[in-house]
Order: C-alpha cells, then sequence, then structure tokens
C-alpha cells in the first residue's frame, strides 16, 4: 500500500471513529462537531489531507478548549448536518473519488499547494 492510500485510509478511519463515538453517545453532533465533520468532509472530497485531518483532530477538543469566539459564533447558526448525512457523505466522496487524490494531483494552483506542504511540514508529515 503506498503512502497516499495508507494516509487516506487513516483519515477515513478517524471520520468514522467520529461518527461512531457520536453513535455510541447517541446523540448528534453539537454545532462545534459537525461545523469540524463538514469541513474534513470537504476537505477530503478535494484531496486535502492537511485539512482533514486538522479538521478531524478539532472534532475531538474537549469543549473547555474551544475558542470561545467559534463557538459563540457557532451557537447562534442552525444545526446543517446529521451523523447519517455525514457519513453518507463520507460513502459518497469514497464512492466517487476511491482513495482521494494528492492535491498535486488535481491540478491546485500552486501558491495553494506550496500552502498545503508548507502545513504538512510544520506537522512533520
Amino acid at each position: 500500500m503506498d503512502g497516499t492510500t495508507d494516509r487516506n485510509d487513516r483519515l477515513h478511519g478517524s471520520f468514522i471513529a467520529a461518527l461512531d463515538h457520536l453513535d455510541a453517545e447517541q446523540r448528534e453532533p453539537d454545532r462545534w462537531e459537525e461545523e469540524c465533520l463538514s469541513y474534513a468532509l470537504g476537505a477530503l472530497a478535494c484531496g486535502l489531507p492537511v485539512v482533514a485531518h486538522v479538521e478531524i483532530e478539532a472534532f475531538w477538543r474537549p469543549v473547555e478548549q474551544r475558542s470561545p469566539d467559534a463557538a459563540a459564533a457557532l451557537a447562534g447558526k442552525p444545526a446543517r448536518f446529521t451523523r447519517a448525512m455525514l457519513r453518507h457523505g463520507l460513502d459518497y466522496v469514497r464512492q466517487r473519488h476511491g482513495h482521494v487524490a494528492m492535491a498535486a494531483d488535481i491540478g491546485l494552483p500552486p501558491a495553494v499547494l506550496a500552502g498545503q506542504l508548507a502545513v504538512q511540514a510544520s506537522l512533520g508529515r
């Protein structure tokens, strides 16, 4: 298995683990969690694994460690996605894109790709 495929499998597994966590607690995501997972899903669909990783990690942030300003801004917004919708979205991304291509493979502008590579380097990836 190549590094890209392995990394994408881990990301998909991390996304599923977040949804399984919500299932175990028998609840829908709060607005913070929903935002993180929806952004992670979009990043997976766009071939931006570093962004997906950052968002999945943010999902797990305890309430007391979340940005008060971001949490307050989200609190005023209505819920958009349920666990089932997020799980369906992940299934769709996996079926449509298979193992999501690296950003370089999908023709991102050089500046965007350079930014992603810089983030990867700062995370030791």
